[in-house]
């Protein structure tokens, strides 16, 4: 692995540890002041709104032949709006614009941030050690809700996260990228292309980007829910919760090291055919268990891994390094259309109850499910 990869691994180290906080606590601030399940789950929706400009970003960088200017500014202005949250920490649409604000900076820099990541020639490795460190920072992050909220109340809360965060951009200020060559078209031609129907990827990537955003659309809709179910279960508990995000985080991280063999034995698109498929059958059944022991246990259960991994990888292997950040910007934008319409799986539980809606979030996971065997097909035959 470079040295640059490993600059990579340590910011976002940093960055999962501010944000394993500040998302985890605001999901159930949310909550706690009263916020509707479609509130709860605009928090990402809304967000996944402004993220939808990302294949724009990463056409950018690839346009220049630059990543870290982009993540850079991006990653780190997208932190600022935790000020917000801090100042109006008691009204739930204040908070929601806030975290629509980081989003929207987000969207900026994440592609060029995972488009530097897997041009490492290592990057099934790369990318694995990348998501193992965020792990534990996220672990860390969430477990220190509870013990944080009652030292420095949601305010001070809020500040601590950017406090944190102030150390990515220090890391990555030491980071030396390769430029890659400037594209010899000129930027109007090549940023229209960026926006086309057309892609400039391999056989099956369209399917690709349907199967993620059919995912994410049934993630989005369900995960909402289940957290609020668990938390409700738990007594409202910020020191349980907390305790069991971070040991979720904890055991993702371990569960790394057989996605990274899995990934490589496989590939990444037939370990997010697998993953899929386990969260089709897991997320609706948070519907039908009444008992908090098990429903902890089910939190637990790794899926998260290998769904990322396949997520990052699977659009690796269906493009070429100078179109890298553009079919990551792609994918981002497929994710986060599908995050956008998941806000659906709010209204639904606020129609016909929560319990109701998590059974029916099986109907988007399943057509994800079809689509990520289809794209799997189609590209085994165009590589035949």
């Amino acid at each position: 692995m470079r040295e640059s990869t490993r600059l990579l691994v340590i910011a976002n180290f940093i960055s999962c540890l501010s944000w394993g906080l500040c998302w985890t606590y605001l999901n159930f601030r949310l909550y706690d002041i009263g916020a509707t399940y479609l509130e709860l789950c605009l928090m990402d929706s809304l967000g996944a709104l402004a993220a939808l400009t990302s294949r724009i970003w990463g056409a950018l960088s690839d346009y220049y032949g630059r990543r870290k200017p982009f993540f850079t500014i991006g990653l780190t202005a997208a932190a600022l709006p935790m000020t917000i949250m801090a100042a109006y920490n008691d009204r739930v649409w204040a908070l929601l614009l806030a975290y629509f604000a980081s989003y929207v900076f987000w969207s900026m820099g994440y592609p060029a941030f995972m488009a530097a990541l897997t041009s490492d020639p290592d990057r099934e490795r790369a990318s694995a050690i990348f998501s193992l460190v965020g792990s534990v920072g996220w672990a860390i992050g969430a477990s220190s809700m509870g013990p944080l909220e009652r030292a420095l109340g949601p305010a001070g809360l809020f500040l601590a996260c950017l406090a944190f965060f102030s150390g990515f951009p220090i890391v990555v200020a030491f980071y030396r990228e390769e430029r890659l060559p400037k594209k010899e078209v000129s930027l109007r031609a090549y940023v229209k292309g960026a926006v086309s129907p057309r892609l400039r990827a391999e056989r099956g990537f369209g399917l690709l980007l349907a199967s993620v955003f059919t995912s994410w659309l049934a993630l989005q809709w369900s995960s909402p829910l289940a957290r609020m179910r668990i938390y409700d279960a738990l007594g409202r508990s910020k020191d349980l919760v907390g305790f069991l995000w971070a040991t979720s985080s904890v055991v993702s991280a371990l569960a790394l090291l057989a996605a990274e063999r899995a990934v490589k034995r496989v590939g990444g698109i037939r370990v997010l055919v697998i993953a899929i498929a386990c969260y089709a059958i897991l997320m609706p059944s948070f519907a039908l268990v009444p008992q908090p022991i098990v429903l902890m246990a089910m939190w637990l259960v790794p899926i998260w891994p290998f769904f990322n991994l396949g997520c990052i990888l699977g659009p690796a292997e269906l493009s070429r390094e100078e179109h890298r950040g553009e079919a990551m910007g792609a994918v981002e934008v497929a994710k986060n259309t599908g995050l956008a319409l998941g806000a659906a799986g709010g209204l639904v539980a606020d129609l016909i109850g929560r319990e109701n809606s998590l059974l029916l979030s099986a109907l988007p996971f399943c057509l994800g499910f079809f689509l990520a065997i289809a794209c799997y097909r189609r590209a085994r035959g165009a590589g035949g």
